[in-house]
């Protein structure tokens, strides 16, 4: 695809945490993108490997690569949200530390945004890889992870909470309309809530081909969902009783007519969560 390259087209944003082990793989199956014109900042979690050290050599040697790192830890969710606010380009994406891309990505992505406006964000379909299979399935290469989300707004919550991944979340965004979803108050499940949101704006495309990866060992493995809510820094409430907030965003946003037509989805997760939260905290007394 031929590029303007005086002006970049899309904005990259990749958050990342201790990621040494694998961020040079992702960089360089995004600075080998076949669409170039493109802009790619890394905004740093204030990480304590050798990331920050990786990300420096690469800015050094590409113009378009930009480098931020944090004094403190902002936590993935405010991470996200730095990175988009950076963006003044027409798309945006999010890039996992962790995960990596066919060269055709891009240019195939924007290729749909630009032939179909119906459509607010476009993602390829994904293959799993790495050392953590035995957690997902043997047979990963005849199982799609990722569904289109068209219709109506009502067909298109019900969904995204049945189909309950959100690897979406990683799709070419029009830039305008990702920034109108964005949800700028942190709880669990926020990653869901923003898709929700965004859904009002338009469809969410899934390309058949394959052409992103996503490592597995990367995928959040923490056992203790306490553990890793405390990392959010989202407070007692939203840590000990992490699926009200969400429950009553939607209530909120979603409109009282779709709540009570998926309440049996927000019972479900609510019980789910807290019968985990209760698991851990017995264990937790138990080991004192």
């Amino acid at each position: 695809m031929k590029d303007n390259i005086s002006k970049p087209k899309i904005t990259i944003g990749l958050p990342s945490y201790n990621g040494a082990n694998t961020i040079q793989r992702a960089i360089d199956s995004l600075v080998n993108q076949t669409y170039s014109n493109f802009e790619l900042i890394i905004s740093d979690d204030d990480s304590s490997d050798s990331t920050s050290e990786i990300c420096q050599k690469y800015k050094l040697t590409d113009k378009r690569i930009k480098f931020i790192k944090n004094k403190d830890r902002k936590g993935w969710i405010n991470n996200f949200i730095y990175l988009l606010d950076q963006a003044q380009t027409e798309y945006f994406m999010w890039a996992a530390q962790d995960d990596y891309w066919d060269p055709k990505f891009i240019e195939k992505n924007i290729q749909v945004l630009e032939s179909n406006s119906k459509f607010v964000g476009s993602i390829s379909d994904i293959k799993l890889v790495g050392n953590n299979m035995k957690n997902y399935t043997s047979n990963n290469s005849e199982i799609k992870f990722l569904r289109d989300y068209i219709g109506t707004y009502e067909e298109k919550i019900q969904y995204i909470l049945q189909f309950n991944w959100i690897a979406n979340l990683y799709s070419v965004f029009r830039t305008e309309q990702i920034k109108k979803s964005i949800i700028r108050k942190k709880f669990a499940s926020w990653d869901f809530a923003l898709l929700l949101n965004l859904v009002k704006f338009g469809d969410l495309n899934v390309l058949d081909d394959i052409l992103m990866f996503k490592d597995t060992g990367g995928v959040t493995s923490e056992k203790s969902l306490i553990k890793l809510l405390k990392t959010q820094r989202l407070g007692w409430f939203k840590t000990y009783f992490p699926y009200v907030p969400i429950t009553i965003w939607c209530l909120k946003n979603l409109g009282l007519k779709i709540f009570i037509k998926n309440n049996a989805y927000f019972r479900y997760q609510n019980f789910h969560s807290g019968k985990k939260i209760i698991r851990e905290l017995i264990i937790n007394i138990d080991k004192e």
